[in-house]
């Protein structure tokens, strides 16, 4: 009479469960890696039932038919085989997912299916010949001289794939590491006891250590996945480049930024916005067999995907292209979304995972000026960036060591013809002492914190120089501030401590803002023009026409001057339609009690027009550059006012 202990598979069984209530997501189930171990689970749960059933069947032998017995032992044998051989299976998967090497998965995955079929047929073998189990003429249950061969079957299993992980550690994953040194002895500790204990039935515990290993480890929501999406998080993206770039393998990256997404969550709700979103992730994810998708911006995807030649990654990159060209329907919204698509192809470059993500970030800035909204990142995209790079350096050693020049431009007085205005410009020299253009270092400096400060080095000079000048002489400086700048909670105290140290009057400095502070918060920027306003300060509106403001804001915010932007004049006086828009400015201006300052002017015919049409101030090349301070101050002296600008 056979007697068997069941109190471990009992709780193996109860863990099972608890697991499979741990890992039921109805949104994450569906996906490859998940799906291989949701069948983990049920198999794992299967085989612990048939374990327990057959040792009733067993102990009740004589009251149920013996094929009854064969049946359920031969299936309890071949299904706790087939456990190891499916988790074995999902191993090898975590283990190629960082090696392209479909060939030799497929080699492997092929050697644990012939395991699996010689097990197969040995237990087809043993219904007569009784080489793993068979009953005896009492009915009692008799192991074999081969009952042991699906822990053979195991070990060899394990064996692959320590093989495998010693053969590609570079590009195995730190989590796969951890569980290739963790998993085989304690499966193997576990094996023997179950072999020197074989009444005390253990396979079902031997099944949950497997099973839970994996599930810490390769289940449970940690930071490498996104919290919101099946795709991974910019850290795994990190890692991931790190493990292919180890390994020297070739791969595609697509990263892809999709714009003006605010307006689906103020349009829709930030629910269906996530769901959207969720949606664009698993449709990058399924993209691809050996595809994984990363989510590495608010906004932004990354793709990585093996790369196999020219042909199949510009077939990528249309489907991507075409796929976004059409509207994606979710929780009956559709929505045709705006996106900057740049990719990068590595061949065993000397690049590093951090470079990887800058390149790619900087092909996305430029995606987004070309029309198909799509770049490549190559050489010239490459030099590109360096010239960027150099720039940055260079405006950072500018900030250090005060290379940066101050310089004035005139602004002409119509009704009086004088100059007693001017606007502070900052120049920048590169290190051979050519001159680097406003509009490639200003955006650069916005976009890298750099604006404040350089700012601050004009508001200095400007501060100086109404200091150092009469009213008479020179009646008021224009100086820009940029949208972080004029937002700065120290702004105030930083204006307040400039009036302090250079003792002049703040009706003197103009404070000019672009169209862009407008479409930023407009109660607090009302609030700060107050209180400047209290100060003494007075505003103008620059570069009006840019297209970043409406009237309405105009007409909110107390502007001492407008200025019209140059690209506005251009067609002044030849353009019959320019023509008729800035003659409606002039007027509407005047009306609501502001000056008017027409930037830009480059011809007499223009200037003639302007004066004629009642503008208030003209600036532009037609009647003085922009010069050094000493030039500036030489320019007022031969052309200045005998007036102060009030």
């Amino acid at each position: 009479m056979n007697k068997w202990f069941l109190s471990a598979e009992l709780f193996s069984l109860i863990i099972i469960f608890i697991l499979m209530l741990n890992f039921y997501e109805r949104r994450w189930k569906g996906f490859p890696k998940r799906k291989i171990y949701h069948f983990c689970l049920l198999t794992s749960a299967g085989s612990i039932l048939l374990n327990i059933l057959c040792v009733y069947t067993i102990d009740q032998a004589w009251n149920i038919p013996l094929w009854v017995n064969l049946l359920c032992n031969s299936a309890y044998f071949l299904l706790i085989v087939a456990v190891s051989t499916i988790i074995a299976y999902y191993l090898m998967r975590l283990l190629f997912e960082h090696i392209y090497q479909q060939r030799q998965q497929q080699i492997f995955a092929g050697i644990f299916l012939f395991l699996y079929l010689i097990f197969f047929a040995l237990i087809l073998y043993n219904l007569r010949s009784g080489i793993i189990f068979y009953f005896d003429e009492n009915r009692s249950y008799c192991r074999g001289p081969l009952i042991n061969f699906g822990y053979g079957i195991m070990g060899i299993q394990l064996a692959i794939l320590i093989c495998i992980t010693l053969r590609n550690l570079k590009s195995v994953s730190l989590p796969m590491r951890r569980v290739m040194r963790i998993l085989p002895p304690i499966i193997l500790l576990l094996t023997a006891y179950q072999l020197f204990y074989p009444d005390v039935l253990f396979n079902g515990g031997i099944i949950v250590a497997a099973n839970i290993i994996l599930l810490v480890n390769f289940q449970s929501r940690r930071i490498e996945q996104d919290t919101l999406t099946p795709s991974g998080s910019r850290k795994s993206f990190h890692q991931e480049l790190t493990l292919r770039l180890g390994g020297h393998q070739h791969f595609q990256v697509v990263m892809i930024a999709v714009h003006t997404f605010g307006s689906v969550n103020h349009r829709y709700g930030h629910e269906k916005g996530d769901n959207l979103l969720y949606e664009i992730a698993k449709w990058l994810e399924e993209l691809h067999p050996s595809a994984h998708s990363f989510r590495v911006g608010n906004v932004e995807f990354t793709l990585l995907v093996p790369y196999t030649g020219m042909v199949a990654s510009r077939k990528l990159l249309d489907t991507i292209q075409k796929r976004f060209s059409e509207p994606w329907h979710v929780d009956h919204m559709s929505v045709v979304l705006d996106v900057s698509i740049a990719d990068l192809i590595c061949t065993d470059q000397d690049w590093n995972a951090t470079d990887i993500l800058e390149f790619l970030n900087f092909s996305l800035s430029l995606a987004k000026e070309r029309p198909d909204r799509t770049i490549r990142f190559d050489e010239a995209v490459y030099r590109k960036m360096e010239q960027r790079n150099q720039i940055i350096k260079r405006m950072q050693q500018s900030v250090r060591e005060g290379l940066f020049q101050v310089w004035y431009q005139p602004i002409y007085h119509c009704s009086t013809g004088k100059f007693s205005m001017a606007e502070a410009l900052v120049r920048m020299l590169d290190p051979d002492g050519n001159p680097i253009s406003p509009s490639v270092f200003i955006p650069l400096a916005e976009q890298h914190g750099l604006i404040s400060e350089i700012s601050d080095i004009v508001l200095q000079n400007a501060g100086r120089l109404l200091a150092e000048t009469e009213p008479e002489q020179l009646g008021s400086v224009s100086v820009n501030l940029s949208m972080q700048q004029f937002m700065s909670a120290s702004l105030i105290s930083d204006l307040q401590a400039l009036i302090d140290r250079y003792r002049f009057d703040p009706g003197r400095l103009k404070l000019e803002m672009t169209e862009r502070v407008l479409s930023g918060d407009i109660p607090r920027m009302h609030q700060i023009m107050e209180k400047l306003h209290q100060m003494g300060f007075r505003f103008s509106l620059d570069d009006f026409g840019t297209g970043y403001s409406n009237l309405s804001a105009v007409l909110d915010c107390s502007f001492s001057s407008i200025k019209l932007d140059k690209s506005l004049i251009q067609g002044y006086s030849d353009n019959r339609r320019s023509t008729f828009l800035v003659n409606a400015m002039l007027d509407l201006f005047h009306h609501m009690g502001c000056q008017v300052v027409a930037e830009g002017v480059e011809t007499e015919a223009q200037a003639r027009a302007l004066i004629s049409r009642g503008a208030d101030w003209i600036q532009g090349f037609h009647y003085a550059r922009p010069m050094p301070e000493t030039d500036f101050l030489q320019f007022l002296r031969l052309h200045g006012a005998d007036f102060a600008d009030r």
